[in-house]
């Protein structure tokens, strides 16, 4: 029964010819895959089957960054994460350069704290310049995105343990021991 609401929801869809841009959005209509018009708040026509649209929330978001666990130039390990936090500035650049806006900027935010806590000794490492630093970098790119802050949440210098991760050279042993 769901599948039959949700197959009747799209073909609605599909038909409408008008869309709602609320006061937080922006969006683009795009009319035959090449021309392209920005539209904000405000009720749009569109021409179904011939228009895409793309609406996106203009307002701030915050995307939460993985654990790291990183090694510094004095082979001391630092654990951290952190977010960042941005919003949209021009939806037509944003459209033109990125595909996931968010997995991108994890991305670039991740290798610019690891390239700082690689090239530097734990003496000279601390949270506040560090996130000075991946900020500074973070407003270099061209995105359509306004970068609002970075913030680090968790900072900790830890000694580790690894354990053993591949399993191979246990079942060699094992085997080794059987034949004996």
């Amino acid at each position: 029964m769901n599948q039959i609401q949700e197959f009747i929801q799209y073909i609605l869809q599909s038909v409408k010819f008008w869309v709602i841009v609320q006061p937080w959005q922006t969006g683009l209509i795009v009319r035959f895959g090449k021309n392209v018009r920005k539209i904000e708040k405000g009720v749009y026509f569109k021409i179904p089957y011939f228009d895409s649209v793309y609406i996106q929330e203009s307002r701030l978001r915050v995307s939460p960054l993985s654990m790291q666990t990183l090694t510094t130039k004095d082979l001391k390990t630092i654990t951290l994460n952190g977010s960042v936090g941005y919003s949209i500035e021009s939806i037509e650049d944003l459209y033109k350069t990125l595909y996931h806006p968010e997995t991108t900027i994890a991305n670039i935010v991740m290798s610019e704290i690891s390239d700082y806590i690689y090239s530097k000794d734990l003496i000279d490492i601390t949270p506040k310049q560090l996130q000075k630093n991946v900020f500074e970098k973070l407003n270099t790119h061209q995105y359509g995105l306004k970068f609002e802050y970075f913030k680090i949440t968790n900072f900790a210098v830890v000694r580790t343990y690894r354990l053993i991760q591949d399993q191979s050279w246990i079942d060699e042993t094992l085997k080794m021991d059987e034949s004996k």
